[in-house]
């Protein structure tokens, strides 16, 4: 039951009276939990898929309204095309989650620059748009440990809260290096930054910051710390220099075994200052 398996039984027919009880009493309460977290995975997936198809009609239908709409009345449209926007990231997000719980996460070997390029690549039209820099900084540190497809996410999620918080002309840094332990992302923004009550609130889930844009749904930094945690790394938030917020990763590096079947240990290497790609322009 510690381990997490609720589904192999303690033996009710040998030992003592008091220890077969003590046993029927535990199968008891794995049953009940068990049933518990299930009907739970279920509920939050069940609920994500059904509010889905509403949604996706409610958001076509306001998008219809907009040619008819009056001047005096738009700013109403356009208030509730937000706040579909963000109810449907929301779900997108709850449901993210249950499939989280009911998946057996188990990490695997990532390229962490090539995640880097494609959505720094991705990412850079949209930055590019808003008038904001998008960088990509630091010498290539190879594979890691990540569950699959949640370095996407991790970044996709850190690179959208930038960009919601970053003033226009500011830049956002996305920079990698090898550290003693492994290797280190850090996603970095010129924005208001936050408290450090805030930064220790920030990972629960859907609370927002007072005074944040519009838009978020409080389960983007949520979904990286857990993510992040599955893969065997460490999710953290401290202040910019200068202001803004600083987004750190660490993750342990994929290391090949040595003939002698231990693994071998990561070299040091500081990070580059100054080097760098840019990943959008204005």
């Amino acid at each position: 039951m510690a381990g997490g398996s609720l589904a192999t039984p303690a033996s009710v027919t040998t030992g003592p009276p008091e220890v077969r009880s003590l046993a029927a009493t535990f199968n008891r309460t794995a049953a009940l939990l068990e049933h518990l977290l299930a009907s739970q995975r279920a509920f939050a997936g069940e609920v994500s898929h059904q509010l889905k198809t509403p949604l996706a009609a409610l958001r076509l239908r306001l998008d219809n309204m907009e040619p008819d709409i009056l001047p005096t009345v738009r700013g109403n449209l356009n208030a509730a095309m937000t706040e579909t926007d963000r109810l449907a990231r929301m779900v997108e997000g709850l449901l993210a989650f249950a499939l989280m719980e009911e998946t057996a996460l188990t990490p695997e070997p990532v390229d962490l620059d090539r995640v880097l390029r494609d959505r720094t690549l991705a990412w850079s039209g949209l930055y590019t748009r808003e008038g904001v820099r998008l960088v990509l900084k630091g010498n290539p540190v190879g594979t890691v440990l990540a569950v699959p497809g949640a370095l996407e996410q991790i970044l996709d999620n850190l690179l959208s809260n930038a960009l919601r918080v970053a003033p226009t002309r500011s830049v956002v840094t996305v920079s990698r290096w090898l550290s003693a332990a492994g290797a280190e992302l850090h996603v970095e923004d010129q924005g208001p930054g936050m408290t450090a009550e805030h930064r220790g609130r920030a990972f629960d889930r859907f609370w927002r910051a007072p005074g944040a844009p519009k838009g978020g749904t409080g389960l983007g930094l949520a979904i990286v710390q857990r993510l992040t945690l599955a893969g065997g790394g460490e999710a953290l938030l401290l202040p910019a220099p200068g202001g803004g917020l600083r987004a750190v990763i660490r993750l342990q590096r994929a290391t090949p075994r040595c003939s002698s079947g231990l693994r071998s240990l990561p070299h040091r290497r500081r990070p580059a200052v100054g080097a760098g790609t840019t990943a959008g322009k204005r």
